[in-house]
């Protein structure tokens, strides 16, 4: 065949499928846009409501408790909507909390109908629900409930369709041409191949297990990270990016959270956000983005570091299954974390390649595939890198060597640059007065971090708690999320060790021996480290940099995420030596039997976790809390949690305000001041950068801490002007930002650049 006729008969099956998924995202697209003109609408008239016989009907229906002892006062007409997104906004006026406005209807279940119940904060005077039903209905409506206490007046109901609904069929059809994508592949490839993707597909299947409900099972620092995402996604919608101050945290006065945790992963859900998508569907998705990128990647790191593919998939398993990435990732749910997990077998494929294969000419691409594995740490999770540390550094200083110190440099070098533009806005927040670098930060467990490691019968256990939370030593282990490696690795090092003793010579032979020592001595010293009987508090204790250390770690038991990565290569290394040494005849049942127990291990955590743990449903931003800060690290020093109060905006006597609108952590209004200088304390928190401007004039205005650190702005005697508050990166920053991404893009075309060298090496062949 020539190689014409070849090129035309690869290039057809790959035409058809492009002119099916272009008409499969068309079509998606033409729909969302044919349903934006042509949405329902209805405002309920005032003569329609059905109402409690104490209750005011004027301009409004009014209620209070001279009239009423409370429970539901007004509810609106059945209302026939079709399967759909809507919104529904309530206009009212209240001087009492625990009023509520509920959506019920006898036709449709609980699966059927999302809409929780909302609470009517008096500090506003509109709220608005989203509500999605699965089918048509007939009888749908909407309830007033009156607390007893104070006074509540609805001035209006509306409902609004949405275009929701059509939003998500975008991210759906994208979703299916990527796997007509997969299918093409899985098609066109060899026979091995295709057992390999489809292991790696049960694998992954089996560790998404958790997220097959229509509830997020409850875990640890979960509010914390939903609201992360939901701060980064009404950030995009009020058109910032980057989203550094978040909103919606702390009844809307803004967080740090955004210069201190790196948001970069999470733009994903909250795009998803954006695209109509609940809170908890967009988490679900994420958290099988990561479960995805965690098989796919580790995976090709072992195939890569062991040039085998059953080795690839073993690593693949192990690291994957782990009870204690499964732990993180649903018991904790610990995000940060846990992506950071998807980068360990990264880092560690690229540090293994620099040390063991430089000196063959490849030490850019070693060098390049560390800086990314970097990258993903620190765009995750700091402390994560903070722990690669640990071993980063010693390797490095021993192994340095005219071979290795290159790419070395240029992976370090790589990884700062790719980086900045996260790290300098870190740096620069982090010598300000926020509670995380002061000594009232409670979050740091000062002086009993090291009763709060694990016993060492929980590093390995069989069959252990999926619930619970991590007490000190003293409660014992009864009432304790079992935090643990699982059981595999355990007959990793046991595997390890019995080769070692008996057949060392064999093992001596194989390129992969040192490292695996290497990873198995330091993989054992963090073991050791998670324990409560490493000495952390006598290191601690010499204050200086060593505190900063450990008081950052929060939880020894963290370093068993780097820990797993480093004895996943030592489980697959004793794996390998294991078959060479007595054939597969005899290894076959000792590995079929390591993987049974793997299974049982991870089978007994997914029934233990998801039968014992409460549902978590969660679809809208005001479902969440906002007050969860947990320890508060990233607010000023000084602040009161107890002293927030939602939208307080505080003037002196001298000054008044009209025209007043907050979107975000931006807000705008009109300033009269009298005869004398006066300040107003807005319902924002006082962070660097935060600027305020007379929009006339363009004259900046001088900004301080007010009462509970909110912003306080002063105003000269006879200021009458519109003024705007908002945050703004320093120039600086931005030049970080741009650094980074340049250096990204860089990197992508000397990527794409020596993948189309390396093919045009190729010999072109002809059938």
């Amino acid at each position: 065949m020539r190689l014409h006729d070849r090129i035309k008969t690869q290039l057809s099956p790959f035409l058809l499928l492009s002119a099916i998924q272009l008409f499969i995202l068309g079509a998606a697209l033409f729909v969302w846009l044919l349903h934006r003109g042509n949405l329902y609408s209805r405002a309920i008239a005032l003569d329609e409501y059905i109402v409690s016989e104490n209750t005011v009907v004027a301009e409004d229906v009014t209620t209070d408790d001279t009239m009423s002892e409370g429970g539901v006062f007004l509810t609106t007409p059945q209302l026939s909507l079709d399967k759909g997104t809507y919104t529904i906004r309530i206009d009212y006026n209240a001087n009492m909390d625990e009023n509520t406005i509920s959506v019920s209807s006898s036709q449709l279940n609980s699966l059927e109908l999302h809409c929780q119940d909302r609470a009517l904060d008096p500090a506003y005077h509109t709220e608005s629900l989203k509500l999605e039903i699965a089918r048509n209905v007939t009888d749908l409506t909407v309830s007033a409930s009156f607390s007893g206490k104070g006074y509540l007046s609805i001035t209006g109901v509306s409902i609004t369709e949405n275009t929701d609904r059509y939003k998500r069929n975008l991210v759906r059809a994208l979703g299916l041409c990527l796997l007509l994508d997969l299918c093409l592949l899985f098609l066109k490839s060899g026979r091995s191949s295709r057992r390999v993707i489809l292991a790696l597909g049960m694998i992954f299947g089996i560790s998404c297990y958790p997220l097959y409900a229509d509830y997020l099972p409850v875990g640890h620092d979960i509010p914390f990270h939903l609201l992360r995402i939901e701060g980064i996604a009404k950030g995009l919608s009020d058109h910032i990016f980057p989203v550094r101050i978040h909103p919606v945290w702390a009844k809307d006065y803004g967080y740090a959270v955004g210069v201190m945790y790196s948001n970069t992963f999470l733009y994903f859900p909250a795009l998803l956000r954006r695209f109509g998508y609940s809170v908890q569907a967009a988490y679900k998705l994420y958290a099988a983005a990561v479960n995805l990128g965690t098989v796919v990647l580790s995976y090709f790191m072992f195939k890569r570091m062991f040039r085998s593919k059953k080795i690839g998939l073993l690593g693949c398993a192990v690291y994957s299954l782990s009870v204690y990435r499964l732990i993180d990732t649903y018991t904790r749910a610990a995000v940060g974390e846990y992506t950071a997990m998807m980068f360990f077998p990264v880092v560690l494929c690229g540090f293994y390649l620099i040390l063991t294969e430089s000196e063959k000419g490849n030490w850019r691409r070693y060098a390049v595939l560390t800086a990314l594995g970097l990258t993903g740490l620190v765009q995750s999770h700091v402390l994560s890198c903070e722990m690669a540390a640990f071993i980063i550094l010693p390797v490095c200083l021993f192994a340095l060597s005219r071979h290795t110190i290159k790419p070395l440099v240029l992976a370090g070098l790589l990884s700062v640059l790719l980086n900045l533009g996260f790290l300098v806005p870190f740096l620069d927040y982090y010598n300000t007065d926020l509670y995380i670098v002061s000594g009232q930060w409670t979050g740091s467990n000062a002086d009993r971090f090291q009763e709060l490691g694990v016993f060492p019968l929980q590093l390995f256990s069989l069959f252990g708690h999926g619930t619970g939370t991590t007490l000190v030593t003293a409660s014992g282990a009864a009432y304790e999320c079992t935090v643990s490696v699982g059981i595999f690795p355990l007959l990793g090092l046991f595997l390890f060790c019995y080769l070692l003793l008996c057949h060392l010579k064999e093992c001596r032979s194989r390129r992969e021996f040192i490292p695996a020592c290497v990873c198995t001595a330091f993989g054992c010293l963090f073991l050791y480290m998670s324990t409560c009987y490493f000495p952390w508090d006598a290191i601690a204790s010499r204050n200086g940099w060593a505190k900063i250390v450990v008081d950052s770690l929060q939880f020894p038991w963290r370093l068993l995420a780097p820990s797993i990565a480093l004895l996943t290569f030592t489980c697959c290394f004793s794996v390998k030596s294991f078959f060479a040494c007595y054939g597969k005849t005899a290894a076959m049942p000792v590995l079929l039997s390591a993987l049974t127990l793997l299974a049982v291990n991870c089978g007994w955590y997914f029934y233990d976790y998801m039968f014992s743990q409460d549902p978590y449903r969660v679809y809208d931003t005001n479902d969440l809390n906002s007050m969860t800060l947990y320890s508060c690290e990233y607010l000023p020093t000084g602040t009161d949690l107890e002293n927030f109060e939602s939208n307080l905006v505080a003037p002196s006597e001298s000054i008044s305000y009209t025209d007043y609108v907050k979107n975000g952590t931006s807000l705008s209004c009109h300033v009269t001041a009298s005869g004398e200088a006066g300040f107003i304390d807005f319902p924002l928190t006082r962070y660097k950068y935060y600027t305020c401007v007379d929009t006339q004039t363009k004259i900046p205005l001088e900004i301080s801490s007010g009462y509970n650190n909110r912003i306080r702005v002063t105003f000269p005697a006879g200021f009458d002007s519109d003024i705007s508050i908002y945050f703004k990166e320093p120039v600086h920053w931005r030049i970080a930002e741009a650094v980074s991404l340049l250096t990204a893009a860089a990197l992508c075309c000397c990527l794409s650049l020596a993948s189309l060298r390396r093919r045009s090496k190729r010999p072109a062949q002809e059938a």
